[in-house]
């Protein structure tokens, strides 16, 4: 029997809660949320009496401290402005973390010694984008003896495209116009570079379904530019794959203002663009019914005793209509749930603040694919000379 505490009642939040209940008949999940709302649907789709709803303020310290006594294992299903709150108290309390967020990897890293010296791992940036794709950038460059380039593809989008942007959000409108305002930091011959979100767009295919697709570059390498840095001789880069004609859209939206902070003055009142855009995009875009998929595919080249060899991995994942899970849910939320599952039954022992990649590459890769496939999410692995 295993205690979880599960923070955030939103779709990956309440999907993790879901697995983790119905992976062991013994095991007890508490879910953490600010929304009574949230709670009482999340209690709804799950009903299960070893489900305790409790409704907290995650900047309220005393009530963050509060709901990590008495659990085994803290998944973090947070907005990124609660993050790091979530995972500097795991290390004050001693509770074993699992964070779906996985930025400012450097801080995190400066709680390693900490960490060991309580016993405790911490592995943050597990979902798909950080977190699969870091397993398998990880697990190609384990295989290989050098490594010239690692290529990431990823993206999730509606099934069938329509306006506006031809996309669907699935989580946060803030963080997902944050994604495409930030600058890409990049590995170019080695080195980090800097290039621009939304730019360097390409064409990508997915037979038969989603034969033309685009993809540009956006900042999700996180924790790998640091632990593949001299590992990778030349490129390291991540590009978002969305349905073709988004980025376009996006730009246009970009150069109009109305992304600006800046305020601006209307019938009287001082308005934020992106406070307004943000509020018009989150009532029209929203996933709904509409039924989603999540593209990967990862390709890492370098060489084998002596010979060149490549590693592609990819997934075409589907909207669970039996269970009623999103696709990103499903990717985003299932490696948490299953890292936390192996560090209850000690398939985990490493200890510190770790990535996925420093986790997952070597003899925990194989029962960590299994997992997921057995979750319903299959992911190939075909390596070529």
């Amino acid at each position: 029997m295993s205690s979880f505490l599960v923070m955030g009642a939103g779709k990956m939040g309440i999907v993790l809660a879901k697995d983790l209940i119905e992976a062991d008949t013994q095991n007890t999940v508490t879910l953490v949320d600010i929304s009574s709302k949230q709670l009482k649907k999340a209690e709804s789709f799950i009903r299960s009496e070893r489900l305790t709803p409790l409704q907290r303020d995650m900047e309220n310290k005393k009530q963050r401290e509060g709901m990590f006594t008495g659990h085994d294992v803290a998944l973090s299903a947070l907005l990124h402005k609660h993050s790091l709150m979530a995972f500097e108290t795991a290390v004050h309390k001693s509770v074993h973390l699992v964070d779906l967020v996985g930025e400012k990897p450097l801080e995190r890293l400066g709680y390693d010694e900490e960490a060991r010296k309580k016993g405790i791992t911490l592995i943050s940036g597990l979902g798909v984008s950080p977190g699969i794709t870091n397993i398998c950038v990880g697990r190609a460059v384990h295989l290989l003896d050098e490594t010239d380039d690692a290529l990431i593809y990823v993206g999730g989008n509606p099934v069938h495209p329509r306006p506006p942007l031809n996309y669907r959000i699935v989580y946060a409108v803030e963080s997902l116009l944050d994604f495409y305002e930030r600058m890409v930091p990049i590995l170019k011959e080695g080195k980090v570079k800097e290039v621009q979100s939304l730019s360097e767009i390409e064409s990508i295919s997915f037979p038969p379904s989603f034969p033309e697709m685009e993809c540009f570059y956006t900042d999700g390498l996180n924790s790998l530019l640091h632990t593949m840095k001299g590992k990778i001789k030349d490129k390291l880069y991540e590009k978002t794959i969305r349905h073709k004609g988004h980025a376009m859209g996006i730009k246009i939206l970009t150069e109009c203002g109305l992304f600006s902070r800046r305020p601006v003055h209307l019938g009287g009142q001082q308005v934020i663009p992106r406070e307004v855009i943000e509020l018009v995009l989150d009532s029209k875009m929203k996933l709904g019914k509409e039924k989603d998929v999540t593209l990967l595919r990862i390709v890492v080249s370098g060489k084998k005793s002596g010979k060149p060899a490549t590693h592609i991995f990819e997934m075409i994942d589907f909207y669970d209509e039996e269970k009623g899970y999103t696709s990103m849910a499903k990717t985003t939320s299932f490696p948490a749930s299953i890292a936390a599952q192996m560090i209850t039954s000690g398939e985990i022992t490493k200890r510190g603040s770790l990535f996925p990649e420093d986790v997952f590459h070597a003899e925990l890769y194989l029962p960590f694919m299994k997992a997921l496939k057995e979750c319903g999410v299959v992911i190939t692995h075909e390596e070529s000379h």
